[in-house]
């Protein structure tokens, strides 16, 4: 069982390899503008909302079937995408890949949590192999130049494989039990105080930041780096990450929730001001290693903050909240402006000012004190699934 979620770890990071780093090398190379390109990515980002729409429907028709479902409508949309020169045909092709492509990551963790044996420590061991996947297609087909940055048909051609080798490896995952924690009554009162808006909003603030590299950072690398393939670059931070996948229930105990979204935030401040005052690839390839605290605190802490803060009948709602307000919705208001940013005053401005967010995040759980460290909630017969509650979706590097 360990070795095919090992397989559909691998084959959906391989997958998100060829979307995620390169879409807006895509879009640039059909001619789109720099702000018709963020704009563009906005919309798609809007698509994290997806899972919170549709996860009911797959709970009902099953898993497996939504996500090769999904996989083929996202296959679908792309050479349609590929041969449309109109941004609003663009922007409505890339919300439907934006709303297809978020159901990877939650269906298939899901799935995880139900198949695998003993969720809470061997989930770590497999997802691994996500990572692992990510960076080799980055590093061997982005590097070695077999995806070119310059053709669309060359970046439209690695996604089709993608979707196609994740399409195999879903078809031969179990999808055996029909358990969702969110089918159990919610508990009495509410847990959506000003504590829980106020997570959301250091996510927000956090998200916001990073919005910068995950909509204009591969452009970044060509136009400013100098580096005439700047996909592969995304490897760096995914293999950064890898130790933190391990070591994320440690630093929970070590640290707390709170100190962990503390640092989180500072790293992304750190990353990206680094983009802005020291625009040389001697200083910015090596800075990607700080994607490790980014993600890796940042996703652990949140995790285990929802699963704490909220009962298993409240956290269909709470994930919505969470992947509408934490994440959608700050990365298309920073996807679209940014390329406005980017238009009109340049890399440098845009960076400088994306790095000031996350700041505001950091004095968000300041103010928050020790109430972000709270006490597990479980209700009566509760069987406590940290993978299965964790169905968050975020851009994979």
């Amino acid at each position: 069982m360990k070795t095919r979620f090992s397989f559909q770890y691998f084959a959906l990071f391989a997958l998100l390899g060829t979307i995620a780093p390169y879409m807006q090398r895509f879009l640039r190379a059909k001619g789109f503008s720099e702000a018709e390109n963020g704009a563009l990515l906005g919309v798609m980002a809007l698509g994290a909302c997806g899972p919170a729409f549709l996860g009911a429907l797959a709970d009902r028709v099953g898993r497996k079937r939504t996500m090769v479902v999904c996989t083929l409508l996202a296959a679908a949309l792309l050479p349609v995408l590929a041969a449309t020169d109109s941004p609003w045909l663009a922007a409505g092709l890339l919300l439907g890949i934006g709303l297809t492509t978020a159901m990877f990551i939650p269906l298939t963790d899901t799935l995880a949590a139900n198949e695998l044996p003993d969720p809470a420590h061997t989930y770590g061991r497999v997802r691994i192999w996500g990572s692992v996947g990510f960076v080799l297609v980055l590093a061997a087909a982005g590097g070695s130049g077999l995806i070119d940055e310059q053709s669309p048909k060359s970046m439209l051609t690695a996604m089709l494989l993608g979707a196609g080798l994740f399409v195999a490896t879903s078809l031969g995952t179990p999808d055996r039990r029909r358990h969702s924690p969110d089918s159990q009554p919610a508990a009495r009162g509410t847990h959506f105080d000003a504590v829980f808006y106020l997570f959301l909003f250091v996510g927000a603030m956090h998200q916001l930041g990073m919005s910068a590299h995950y909509s204009f950072f591969t452009n970044y690398a060509a136009d400013v780096l100098k580096l005439p393939r700047g996909a592969w670059t995304w490897a760096i931070g995914s293999a950064a990450e890898i130790p933190f996948l391990f070591l994320g229930g440690w630093f929970v105990r070590k640290m707390g929730i709170g100190a962990m979204l503390f640092f989180a935030s500072l790293a992304v401040t750190v990353r990206i001001g680094t983009y802005a005052l020291f625009p040389f690839a001697a200083v910015a390839l090596p800075i990607q290693v700080l994607h490790a605290p980014v993600f890796g605190l940042r996703h652990a802490a949140s995790i285990e903050f929802l699963r704490r803060k909220v009962p298993p009948g409240r956290r269909g709602l709470a994930m919505a909240l969470y992947m509408s307000l934490a994440i959608s919705l700050p990365l298309w208001v920073g996807s679209t402006a940014g390329g406005l940013i980017l238009k009109y005053a340049g890399y440098t401005t845009l960076y400088g000012a994306y790095a000031l967010a996350p700041l505001l995040g950091a004095v968000g759980v300041l103010a928050a004190g020790k109430r972000f460290n709270v006490p597990p909630v479980a209700e009566e017969g509760e069987k406590v699934n940290a993978i299965s509650d964790a169905q968050i979706t975020e851009p994979p590097a």
